[in-house]
């Protein structure tokens, strides 16, 4: 759990002690490399518990709940992370002109897609959510080829081509099904397509910001809508709260600190000391560890569409990251993650 104390993180004004490990041997070269790897397998690992935990916290809470207590998490951990005063004087350094773009992010991103997210988990598996919502790739590409005029070739049509099949396979239970989706999925998909406005306008308004000031920025603007919303619904988080089962405390923290913040911790750690397109080509494990995970934690059911399902999408994703060029990938990834 100390271990992010401990890190030095190159990307961020956070001052540390380095990680010293007497078996990574003397190179400094060869120990950024092994923690490198030892982050991209955390990552992946804390990335496949995400949708599983948040299907378990949905039985309690309701989406709006959930909402909150999920930004509460993440922003405290964030806090911990690169302090409170350092994060306080960035955010109020933002300069004037990315504060409507800061805006519209943290409307889409959350509070309107994760408020689609959770309300869908109601009424579908965590298989099913997890697999739409890495839909979430497929829509960012079609707005980058609208909104950016980015060239379209025939590779990145082949990866849309192979997503889109990954997509209908799921949502037609491998086209066995009517030309219909249940409404949990339906609301899943639309979530992803919300996230993938928040990255675009991010990829084209805020690449400048550092990743910890937008997650905070999230932060302060979900629970400002949270007190401003509250009165109006029938759900108080407090009640929800004093009724909330001690056996699910472990998917609460699970899900804040494993499933959001470990993971984007990794993730960044991981991608300062690895080559982009080892870390793009091992992400999209994340997927089979969420169907894994999914399976092993809730019983739920894999059938043969999920399989193939996941199969074209990982394909689709690999395709698209593994043709472009290193330095626009990396920007790829770094919207991508921390939006």
């Amino acid at each position: 759990m100390y271990l992010y104390v401990i890190i030095y993180i190159e990307n961020t004004h956070m001052y540390s002690k380095t990680l010293s490990l007497p078996f990574l041997g003397s190179d400094r070269r060869a120990r950024s490399t092994t923690i490198g790897w030892i982050m991209l397998f955390g990552a992946i690992i804390a990335g496949s518990t995400s949708t599983t935990f948040a299907k378990e916290l949905s039985t309690a809470f309701s989406p709006l709940s959930l909402l909150i207590l999920s930004e509460l998490i993440v922003l405290t951990f964030t806090v911990l992370s690169f302090g409170f005063f350092p994060l306080l004087h960035e955010v109020f350094s933002i300069k004037k002109k990315y504060l409507p773009a800061l805006l519209l992010v943290g409307i889409t991103n959350s509070i309107v897609a994760p408020m689609l997210v959770f309300t869908g988990l109601h009424m579908t598996q965590a298989v099913n959510a997890e697999l739409f919502l890495r839909s979430y790739s497929f829509f960012l590409f079609i707005y980058a080829a609208i909104f950016l005029k980015e060239k379209i070739t025939r590779t990145d049509i082949f990866a849309l081509l192979c997503m889109t099949i990954g997509i209908g396979i799921v949502a037609l239970r491998g086209f066995q099904g009517s030309l219909t989706m249940a409404p949990g999925d339906l609301l899943i998909l639309s979530g992803a397509i919300v996230y993938a406005i928040g990255g675009i306008v991010f990829k084209i308004k805020l690449h400048k910001l550092h990743p910890e000031v937008v997650l905070c920025a999230r932060g302060m603007l979900a629970i400002t809508f949270f007190f401003l919303f509250s009165p109006f619904t029938e759900t108080v988080i407090v009640h929800e709260i004093q009724s909330f089962p001690l056996a699910l405390v472990g998917s609460l923290l699970g899900y804040g600190f494993i499933a959001r913040f470990l993971y984007m911790f990794g993730f960044y750690e991981s991608i300062e000391r690895l080559e982009v397109h080892t870390v793009s080509l091992l992400l999209p494990l994340i997927t089979v560890g969420s169907l894994v995970f999914a399976h092993l934690r809730l019983g739920e059911s894999i059938y043969w569409y999920h399989i193939f399902g996941a199969g074209f999408l990982i394909m689709g994703s690999l395709v698209m990251r593994y043709s472009s060029p290193k330095a626009h990938l990396e920007r790829e990834l770094r919207h991508r993650h921390h939006v």
